[in-house]
């Protein structure tokens, strides 16, 4: 009888085991499937971000491709640029290889004005010129930092490469004769007397301005720094009839056959030489050609000089130094302040009884560069407008050239 019961205990406990081991290899194989879903989910992922990564490797090189292409054909253009001066040359379109697509006239200007720029910009290879623009770049952030009614340490940072900038220019001929380096000098003794007015002596910055200092004590004065005017002070100079003034000065073109007094072209420069200037650098020029041959050869080269009387005519040339330009940013910045300049001197002319007439430059860069040449004007400035001036002659007629309403000139916002 117990065996009979023993029997039918072990089919049971065997039954159970059978059911609990195949309970065991369902939840086993549904294990095993979600996880070969994980798998093959997770393999079909990587496959897309390996198609999409392809892809993206793919476009890449193309636009490489189309890239290299277009350095390529852009070379193939440089190729007929005739370079006729080791550093920068005139640009004039070869004929060797007609298939090769030409340059456009407008495409040889950009091209010759990026040459130029970047060739001879204050950034560019070291000249005494270019340290002395870099040195007067600086020597005006201290003046504007001295302009503030209430101080405080400043400059610490400008203080050394003004420091710095000094010492490479030592190295030159003539240096303490250079307008930059005599103001770098006075403009360091401006900071220390001011550390020195204000307690401020236990700064670094003083400390390191007066040692260096002590190497220069022979270098003459020159105000620099900053001054203050009261509104009455200022009444005493600006109480005059500008507007009648500015609308009684015309574009001339006929004047009494005289040559112009070197005097009265002194006193018309020192008075437009106050014109606004990108950080105090004064880079524009002005050369005079009264007699001769290279007044001949601005009138050569002048366009738009129809209707002109020459007889009378002393010829100017104004120039900007392009050794005065820093940064991209700056590359058009020449022939601003060249405008600036030029307004102001012809409006200094009128007021010492001179007549002129702007002759706008807009030739071609091999014009400029042959007239640089012919009229020993330096490579590294470029030629901004060309101006004729002359005595007033007994009797002056001018054109109306009505102006447009004051609407047309200005907008506001809001």
């Amino acid at each position: 009888m117990n065996n009979k019961n023993d029997s039918e205990e072990m089919k049971l406990k065997k039954a159970q085991f059978n059911e609990n081991k195949n309970f065991k290899n369902i939840k086993n194989y549904k294990k095993t499937i979600i996880i070969s879903l994980i798998i093959t989910l997770f393999v079909i992922i990587v496959v897309i971000f390996f198609l999409i990564y392809i892809k993206i490797i793919n476009d890449f090189n193309i636009k490489l491709i189309e890239k290299d292409n277009e350095i390529e054909k852009i070379n193939n253009k440089l190729k007929n640029i005739k370079l006729d001066k080791p550093e920068l040359k005139q640009i004039e379109v070869q004929e060797e290889n007609p298939k090769d697509e030409k340059l456009t006239s407008l495409e040889e200007e950009y091209l010759y004005d990026k040459s130029f720029y970047s060739i001879n910009n204050m950034y560019s290879k070291e000249s005494l010129n270019k340290l002395g623009y870099s040195l007067i770049f600086l020597t005006h952030t201290i003046e504007k930092g001295l302009s503030h009614f209430e101080l405080r340490p400043f400059g610490q940072d400008k203080i050394k490469s003004i420091i710095q900038i000094i010492n490479s220019e030592l190295k030159y001929q003539n240096f303490s004769n250079h307008f930059s380096f005599i103001i770098g000098i006075n403009s360091l003794r401006e900071y220390k007397k001011t550390y020195e007015t204000n307690n401020w002596k236990d700064k670094p910055e003083y400390t390191e301005v007066s040692e260096f200092l002590k190497n220069f004590e022979n270098t003459p004065e020159k105000k620099t720094g900053a001054f203050i005017l009261t509104k009455e002070e200022l009444k005493k100079d600006y109480n005059i009839d500008y507007k009648k003034f500015i609308k009684s000065r015309h574009s001339t073109r006929n004047y009494k056959n005289q040559e112009l007094k070197i005097e009265d072209i002194k006193e018309a420069i020192e008075m437009a030489k106050y014109s606004p200037s990108a950080c105090n650098r004064q880079y524009i020029k002005v050369h005079y050609y009264p007699i001769g041959k290279m007044r001949q050869n601005v009138f050569d080269y002048s366009l738009g000089k129809e209707g002109l009387y020459l007889s009378g005519v002393n010829t100017f040339i104004i120039t900007f130094d392009v050794n005065g330009l820093g940064g991209d940013g700056e590359r058009n910045q020449g022939y601003f302040n060249a405008g600036l300049f030029a307004t102001n001197l012809v409006n200094a002319f009128h007021s010492l009884g001179i007549g002129t007439c702007f002759i706008q430059f807009a030739n071609s860069v091999k014009d400029e560069e042959k007239l640089k040449q012919l009229n020993d004007i330096p490579s590294y400035e470029r030629i901004a407008v060309i101006l004729y001036a002359g005595y007033y002659d007994d009797k002056s007629i001018f054109a109306v050239s009505p102006r447009k309403k004051f609407e047309d000139y200005f907008k506001e916002h809001k």
